[in-house]
């Protein structure tokens, strides 16, 4: 039977992912993370000041959709931003998602099976958390490839 390192993809051109971007954008750096860093800055910036500019206005409708728009453009812009790796780098964010939602998914049933015996409001801005945990995630799988 063969070792798990001999099955390890090759990672001796000295791969080594800096933690900073990992840890405060949540990818590994490089021209395509600068980019994708740059768009989401841009997506959130937009998201606040159209939030406020229609929370002034009375424009609740436009103040809830906001934030789904601006995700989904994050979430577009994260696909492009994934196309753009190679191979190992891909697959160390695809388990990093992996492991970062079956996570969320875990403590989402337990909270949910808690709230019902409880009678807890659960709101779901706690979604927002599993992005920490993605990056964390992300830095461990990335430092067993390199």
């Amino acid at each position: 039977m063969e070792s798990n390192s001999q099955n390890a993809p090759d990672c001796s051109d000295g791969a080594d992912w800096p933690a900073k971007p990992i840890f405060t954008w949540g990818t590994l750096g490089g021209p395509a993370g600068r980019r994708y860093h740059t768009h989401c800055a841009i997506a959130l910036t937009t998201m606040v000041i159209c939030m406020i500019s229609a929370g002034f206005a009375g424009l609740k409708l436009i103040a809830g959709l906001v934030p789904g728009v601006a995700f989904g453009y994050i979430a577009w812009e994260f696909r492009k931003y994934l196309s753009e790796l190679d191979e190992l780098a891909r697959r160390i964010h695809l388990e990093s998602i992996a492991w970062t939602y079956l996570t969320g998914l875990a403590v989402a049933m337990l909270l949910g099976g808690i709230s019902l015996i409880y009678g807890w409001r659960l709101n779901l801005i706690w979604f927002v958390v599993l992005e920490p945990v993605r990056s964390i995630w992300l830095y461990s799988v990335s430092r067993r490839y390199r």
